[in-house]
């Protein structure tokens, strides 16, 4: 029916999609493999043989979901029995007809919908674009770029429409800090694995385009790319997962300890504003209690706040832009509220880091390496945000923290709580 000549493992995509006995499916492919393009194709042979189906393509960002769209409008403008079931009238021509089904929604005479969304869109919050929506086949392009939050506050949710529900999982490995990871270990999924070795048996790729990637990439981008294997870690990880899942089966017990709390104070309308606190004795920090006052303005923060955090305890506050107005007010109250611009230069260490937000989560860092830190066994929001903070050396060799994509607000609150350490006063004899 379609012109493309399918290789054996993109078949074994396109009938694992159309299987109906499988409810849960992971694939994970080298790069340029041609999974989307299997799964496009899988999607319109679902359009053809089901009726009063909406099926939902799921990408991280529009370049994405234009791939998507045009390869379906591709096939559709090609095959004369899609173009029957267009239920767009007057759009018989192709060309006419493949700039009508390019759009985000296509509807058919079978009562079929086909629609491309969007995971994160500028200026609106994750995931906003996909509330309201339900879906039998639901198919997510690079699922490990879609965070934990998205799946489980919208997308985990769409598939509640029907118990026959379908969900796809098409997967470049990049880390394991979200649900595609534990999808690929989840038994009730079946996985699909095809790598480089694969893709030469079929003819995908040559030896010698292979041998120039694996020059050019690192071990771990070649891993990932050709091998289509999780990573353990980033090489340029600020943290290691290993040291966050040492910290969340700590044990604590502090006897003599100090409060600290930090608060994170997100501009209006955007983020969250977080604050966490901490009990600290003897180099140790255990994280108690993780508080979201979301899309507050300065006065509610301030009110918010001024109920929660006790006059005598140590509250240090994210000082820059909207954050100074409250710790301003809270100090007025009568608060131990402290001021920290991390924006400025590092305390104690100039010569080794960029600025005092570095310094501090290189703190944060070492505590953890040193089992120093115990963290909650059920905040995976905090745990997340630590584990995708990156690190590099600008020109003059200093430490800079590179945040992901979104802010990480839970991680930047637990950061302020990190204590300066003391000077060890010089004697001199």
């Amino acid at each position: 029916m379609f012109k493309y000549q399918l290789t054996p493992g993109q078949l074994k995509i396109v009938g694992s999609i159309l299987d109906p006995q499988v409810k849960r499916l992971s694939v994970c492919a080298m790069t340029r493999y041609g999974k989307t393009r299997a799964a496009a194709l899988a999607v319109l042979l679902y359009v053809l043989n089901n009726e009063n189906k909406r099926i939902k393509f799921i990408a991280p960002q529009i370049e994405q979901t234009n791939i998507i769209r045009n390869y379906c409008a591709e096939v559709i403008a090609e095959t004369p029995a899609l173009r029957a079931i267009v239920d767009e009238p007057g759009c018989e021509a192709p060309d006419r007809l493949r700039r009508e089904v390019s759009k985000r929604r296509v509807t058919f005479t079978t009562k079929c919908e086909l629609q491309t969304l969007t995971a994160y869109s500028q200026g609106e919050e994750p995931g906003k674009q996909l509330m309201g929506f339900g879906g039998d086949l639901i198919i997510l392009e690079e699922a490990c770029l879609i965070s934990d939050e998205v799946y489980r506050s919208r997308i985990s949710r769409m598939l509640g429409d029907s118990p026959d529900s379908k969900l796809v999982e098409l997967i470049n490995p990049w880390h394991k800090m979200n649900f595609a990871w534990r999808h690929w270990n989840n038994p009730s999924f079946k996985k699909i694995h095809i790598d480089y070795k694969q893709a030469l048996a079929e003819g995908r790729i040559s030896e010698v385009f292979l041998e120039e990637q694996r020059q050019e990439l690192t071990p771990t981008e070649f891993q990932v790319l050709y091998e289509a294997r999780f990573p353990d870690e980033h090489e340029d990880a600020l943290i290691r997962w290993e040291w966050l899942q040492q910290a969340q089966q700590l044990d604590v017990n502090l006897t003599a300890s100090q409060t600290v709390w930090g608060l994170d104070v997100a501009e209006l309308g955007e983020d969250h504003t977080i604050l966490t606190r901490t009990l600290q004795q003897d180099g140790v920090v255990v994280v108690t209690d993780v508080h979201k006052l979301s899309r507050l303005d300065t006065m509610a923060t301030v009110n918010h706040v001024n109920s929660i955090v006790p006059k005598g305890e140590t509250l240090n506050v994210d000082s820059i832009g909207i954050g100074a107005g409250v710790q301003s007010r809270l100090f007025e109250l009568g608060h131990n509220a402290q001021s920290v611009r991390v924006s400025r230069s590092p305390t104690r260490q100039p010569d080794r880091f960029v600025n005092l937000k570095a310094e501090r989560y290189w703190l944060l860092r070492s505590k953890l390496e040193l089992g120093q830190l115990q963290l909650p066994r059920t905040h995976p929001q905090l745990i997340t945000q630590l584990a995708s903070l990156r690190y590099e050396f600008n020109s003059q060799g200093k430490i800079r923290v590179v945040d992901p994509p979104k802010s990480p607000d839970y991680a930047d609150s637990l950061m302020l709580c990190m204590q300066e350490p003391q000077l060890t006063p010089w004697i001199v004899y």
